[in-house]
């Protein structure tokens, strides 16, 4: 045993002497190519993928200045259900009536919260957050207190509503940045 592991260790140096590396040089390279494999390989539990991913852009470049064009040929070859990669991220694409359906109405409980956001989880605590909160029970709790705390400040629904005033505004806004533009 102890022979084998001798002349394994001799055959490496030997190797990386050819090629004119140190150890050292060696074991950076492995270990980039160990993080580079692990970032870049693909989840087991996704749709299929179309061909042609770029390994930092993904599918960016193939979607071309026309996407619908391109996510409309891809349904007709991987289906209603199938993943694109939009730079580092996974996206999966539904098309249908049907696949629509069943993610959204059907199974609306495993598609209600965001996608994580780690830039701006960073910046911002989303644990006592509403707009970028994960759905579940504290989620709906905040959403409750929201919607009573707005409705007791004179945001209600219908008559007496401050709606007209926002229409108001949100119509001068308008022209001012009309105005400003021309």
């Amino acid at each position: 045993m102890a022979a084998a592991v001798s002349w394994m260790s001799e055959s490496v140096q030997e190797i990386l002497q050819i090629y004119g590396l140190t150890l050292t040089t060696f074991l950076v390279l492995g270990a980039a190519f160990l993080l580079a494999y692990s970032l870049l390989k693909r989840p087991r539990n996704l749709p299929p993928y179309p061909a042609g991913r770029v390994p930092v852009l993904g599918h960016l470049l193939a979607l071309g200045r026309a996407p619908h064009l391109k996510l409309t040929a891809w349904r007709r070859q991987y289906g209603d259900v199938f993943t694109v990669r939009m730079g580092m991220e996974d996206v999966v694409v539904l098309n249908g009536y049907t696949a629509v359906k069943d993610a959204l109405v059907d199974r609306s409980e495993l598609f209600a919260s965001r996608p994580p956001n780690y830039l701006f989880d960073a910046m911002v605590d989303s644990g006592k957050n509403i707009i970028v909160a994960r759905w579940g029970s504290g989620f709906r709790q905040r959403k409750k207190f929201a919607t009573a705390a707005l409705k007791n400040l004179g945001m209600k629904v219908g008559r007496g509503s401050i709606e007209e005033k926002i229409r108001e505004e949100a119509n001068c806004l308008r022209n001012r940045v009309r105005w400003n533009q021309g």
